[in-house]
């Protein structure tokens, strides 16, 4: 099910089914009176399951909302084999958004908001600075859904020589755009050591993420089988980016707190176990690995609590 905000103020939620087939639209409905109601939302919950039929649906997939949270609690009583899956994409937005209240990640993105919103506010050095980048466009900051953030730095960083050529080059220096104190101040940021450091430890840490949200945003192959490992793949790769710890603790308890409390489930653990493409080039590492196994188990016995079937 995903919510969204039409044009008009109107909170509508498509419904779409998904199968080993691909995923087909079902329908759209006016969810704006019953949005915030966790009674209403378990209401629609019930309507679309009963007339897909209960025996044919695993899982409910929608945003954590806590409207939609409690709207699950019913559900698991109502339809005990039957999963409420919170989005997994919008649970990974929510992790870059914790991240980046942390320092030093609001404070890096905080000034690359500054340099950018000092460019593009003033055409002719919106124009000057796409001179240097080659036509080449910073991606517009905002908030922090959708990764924004880490796709902010990323470009910037790519960029790094053209945007210290801008603001060493003579047409900026001897303009009044060196002499202002939002253009000095721009330029510090950009010749300063300590926010590209920044900048490569928010793109080590945000790099594995994206691809976690890539996976589970895309359309190419139903995710679940792959969840579970893709987000042990980020955290390795997180991890071994570093040499102190202390660069990726506070990083790893956020991503822990969501993970565990919000986007795994058993099923996640009997995706990996049943994914072949997964299961036989991870053979040992998912054999000896005693959690997985336990949600494995436990996924089953959910799905098919009578166990004389």
């Amino acid at each position: 099910m995903d919510k969204w905000t039409a044009r008009n103020g109107k909170m509508l939620v498509n419904i779409l089914v998904n199968s080993p087939k691909g995923s087909c639209f079902l329908e759209s409905i006016d969810a704006s009176d019953s949005s915030t109601d966790s009674t209403k939302m378990y209401s629609l919950f019930k309507s679309t399951i009963d007339s897909i039929g209960a025996e044919n649906v695993v899982q409910v997939v929608i945003d954590n909302a806590s409207a939609n949270v409690k709207a699950g609690d019913l559900m698991s009583v109502g339809y005990p084999h039957i999963y409420w899956t919170p989005c997994a994409a919008h649970c990974i937005n929510l992790i870059f958004d914790d991240i980046f209240k942390e320092r030093p990640f609001s404070s890096v993105f905080n000034q690359a908001i500054r340099v950018h919103s000092y460019i593009v506010k003033i055409p002719l050095l919106l124009n000057m600075m796409k001179r240097f980048t080659k036509q080449r466009s910073l991606v517009k900051p905002a908030k922090i859904r959708f990764a924004t953030a880490f796709l902010t730095l990323h470009r910037m960083y790519k960029q790094k020589s053209n945007l210290k050529k801008l603001f060493v080059s003579d047409e900026y220096t001897n303009g009044v755009y060196g002499r202002e104190a939002r253009g000095r101040e721009s330029a510090d940021i950009i010749f300063s050591t300590s926010f590209w450091n920044n900048v490569v430890h928010a793109l080590k840490i945000g790099g594995p993420l994206v691809k976690v949200l890539r996976l589970v945003d895309g359309e190419q192959r139903p995710p679940m089988g792959y969840l579970y490992e893709a987000m042990d793949r980020a955290k390795e790769a997180i991890q071994d980016s570093f040499s102190d710890q202390r660069k990726y603790k506070r990083v790893f308890e956020i991503i822990d707190k969501r993970w565990d409390g919000q986007i795994h489930r058993p099923l996640h653990a009997a995706g990996l176990v049943l994914n072949p493409e997964l299961f036989y080039e991870n053979e040992e590492m998912i054999l000896g690995d005693e959690e997985l196994w336990k949600g494995f188990i436990e996924c089953i016995v959910y799905l098919i609590p009578d166990l004389s079937v």
